[in-house]
């Protein structure tokens, strides 16, 4: 079929990670379709934790309120001993410290479904609308489209886009069109009961609960309203239940005492077996792989939701740019940048996860320090995340020795005054647009010819004679800038390059190969 798509993009999959990406593309002015196979919102609870790098995402795309008014920042953990006594310990998350300059230090405790809610509000707003019970039967492409077969309430149907992007979890029929796979492993000893339950017992919802056994660890945490989710680790060699209410009551009865805990009511009850696999590559031409569709991993350290969201955020701008034409180079940049990420957290979470098993039968000592374990590191905040080595990168050309260097996430700074603007660097960079911040020059650089909708110039000083003055001296503690430097923002928040002035077409020829004949200053 060689029909001429009427769409831009179909995303497949309407959790956090589609959602994302579906918010982008659709406030960039595409034509976007989003599908999910189920026939309603998920009501259930399942990731649980949205990270600082997370928070600053949903911001960008203007869906962060309702995950703060919602999330709970440092809950901290009360283990509930046999012995009858109560010992508290400080929240698994750890808070970003200062020096990452972001404004969403702490990591939030929140179901999945409040992330979703505020992403399908977004999306609404923006005049799209997920199209719940629509199930992908067939995928085909070739080299003016994609051809996607689906099945609705109303029978099957044929859509026909530029790109389709699979966000549709660990199970993912995109994957399998797409003609690829997951490898790795399967953790059968590790495997943990979940569910979302209520509780008539007088649990304080300030605090994360869990009680130490040699049969297992029994956990409480506080999400939505009423709700609790429960989780205990199936020990090694356990023949594991069947996931009911009944069968969750006897486990805290048999260890905590009868009575102690009392359940009243379920919504979503599981068996968790862990898995570690992912994809050698995200993309297979016109078809594109994002969040668990990608990579599934073990939940210790809270990055699976966020992993995903972030994956969404990269590729974004990336088929914009596809989009109105760059080079297809470009999207080779979102394999090469987002699986080393992958890799990392995959082998990183894997690590807690065994370190929390191996604890799940000892006391309070020995869990409670695997459990603060499984919540530290920059990589959990998503903050630490770089792409200096992705061939997008502008290596060369700074004389800056320190602060942020290219590849790296733009922190945010305070305090910057102008005739028409006060705020911080965030707030510049918010929207569609790259953002070139010239420090301490008049003179005029060629990318003051790059059109406002695409790039957006802000000539920042310390003193009253620039159009944005660094009032606090914040942005010259933090990027250690010298006189006439260029920093070039990509519009996922990322530094694209640090050069002088004078040097920008050294920067548009390293570009060349991701751009389209006759986009000479468009930084694809």
């Amino acid at each position: 079929m060689t029909d001429q798509p009427s769409i831009d993009v179909i995303v497949i999959g309407a959790g956090p990670t589609g959602l994302t990406l579906a918010c982008d593309l659709s406030r960039r002015g595409f034509a976007v379709r989003i599908v999910e196979q189920d026939p309603m919102p998920n009501p259930a609870t399942r990731a649980k934790t949205i990270q600082p790098r997370s928070l600053e995402v949903l911001d960008d795309l203007g869906a962060v309120d309702h995950v703060l008014r919602h999330g709970v920042a440092k809950l901290p953990m009360r283990f509930h001993e046999p012995s009858g006594a109560v010992v508290d310990k400080p929240p698994i998350a750890i808070s970003a410290d200062d020096s990452v300059h972001t404004p969403y230090p702490d990591p939030l405790q929140i179901g999945q479904f409040h992330v979703e809610h505020a992403l399908r509000q977004r999306l609404e707003e923006l005049g799209g609308a997920v199209e719940f019970g629509t199930e992908v039967i067939g995928i085909e492409q070739d080299d003016h489209g994609v051809t996607v077969a689906l099945r609705t309430t109303g029978g099957e149907q044929a859509a026909r886009a530029r790109y389709v992007v699979g966000a549709d979890g660990g199970k993912s029929r995109t994957r399998k069109y797409a003609g690829l796979s997951l490898a790795g492993k399967t953790y059968d000893e590790q495997r943990w009961y979940i569910g979302d339950v209520t509780v008539g017992s007088d649990l304080d919802r300030g605090h994360m609960h869990l009680w130490p056994s040699d049969q297992g660890m029994l956990g409480l945490t506080p999400l939505g309203d009423e709700l609790w989710q429960f989780q205990s680790p199936i020990l090694p060699g356990e023949a594991p239940g069947v996931p009911s209410l009944e069968f969750y009551q006897r486990l805290f009865d048999e260890r905590t005492g009868t009575g102690n805990v009392v359940l009243t009511g379920a919504s979503w009850l599981s068996v968790y077996i862990v898995n570690v696999r992912m994809v050698d590559t995200f993309r297979n031409g016109r078809v594109l792989l994002a969040g668990d569709a990608a990579h599934v991993h073990s939940a210790a350290g809270g990055q699976g939701m966020n992993t995903g969201i972030q994956d969404a955020y990269n590729l974004g701008f990336k088929l914009d740019s596809i989009l109105n034409g760059a080079l297809s180079t470009l999207l080779d940049t979102y394999s090469e940048e987002r699986i080393p990420v992958a890799r990392r957290v995959l082998a990183m979470s894997t690590d807690k996860m065994a370190k929390a098993v191996a604890a799940a039968g000892g006391g309070e000592k020995e869990l409670g320090s695997a459990l603060a374990g499984i919540g530290d590191g920059k990589m959990n905040t998503g903050l630490g995340i770089h792409y200096r080595d992705s061939r997008m990168t502008y290596p060369g050309g700074s004389e800056a020795t320190s602060g942020p260097q290219p590849g790296d996430r733009a922190p945010n700074v305070t305090g910057l005054e102008g005739e028409q603007f006060r705020g911080g660097l965030f707030d510049l960079l918010r929207g569609i647009h790259y953002s070139l911040f010239v420090w301490d020059h008049t003179a005029p650089v060629i990318f003051d010819n790059a059109k406002p909708t695409h790039m957006h110039v802000h000539r920042i000083g310390p003193g009253g004679g620039s159009p944005i003055v660094d009032v606090r001296g914040e942005f010259r503690r933090v990027y250690q800038p010298y006189a006439g430097e260029l920093i070039l923002v990509r519009p996922d928040g990322y530094l694209l390059a640090r050069i002088p002035a004078g040097q920008e077409m050294d920067l548009i020829n390293h570009l060349a190969p991701f751009r389209s004949i006759g986009n000479t200053v468009r930084p694809y």
